[in-house]
């Protein structure tokens, strides 16, 4: 069984261009892709009861259509501790507002922000946070 991460952004251009990256960067990770919080919430929760299928990183925008990042986080609050735990959530975001970095820092699950675009030095810090 392959590791996979979570692609949450709602352009769909950046995320063929980021999945191309992750994959010359992280070649043992499978990149999935969704559009809003909601497409990735409902996938979360079906995998929670297998925890192993859950993936081990979520790279999740804020501004998106049908649920944001942030509401997605709100929701991740209540949902089953086993995402929480697991799945190591890093915001990646085109925002540089100092308010959506300091608001980030109040979620304890959350691991890190990354601003777009994603480069290979990103990618080289994420793979320290990753098991």
């Amino acid at each position: 069984m392959s590791k996979q991460l979570f692609l949450v952004d709602d352009d769909e251009i950046f995320r063929t261009a980021a999945t191309v990256l992750l994959g010359l960067n992280l070649p043992e990770y499978e990149t999935v892709q969704f559009e809003n919080g909601l497409s990735v919430y409902e996938k979360l929760i079906d995998l929670v009861e297998t925890a192993e299928l859950l993936p081990e990183l979520l790279l999740l925008d804020i501004n998106m259509p049908v649920m944001n990042g942030w509401e997605l986080l709100e929701e991740l609050k209540s949902a089953p501790a086993q995402i929480r735990q697991k799945v190591n959530i890093q915001i990646l975001t085109s925002s540089i507002a100092p308010e959506d970095l300091n608001l980030s820092k109040t979620y304890e699950f959350i691991n890190g922000y990354v601003t777009k675009p994603l480069t290979t030095s990103d990618i080289e810090n994420l793979k320290n946070t990753l098991s």
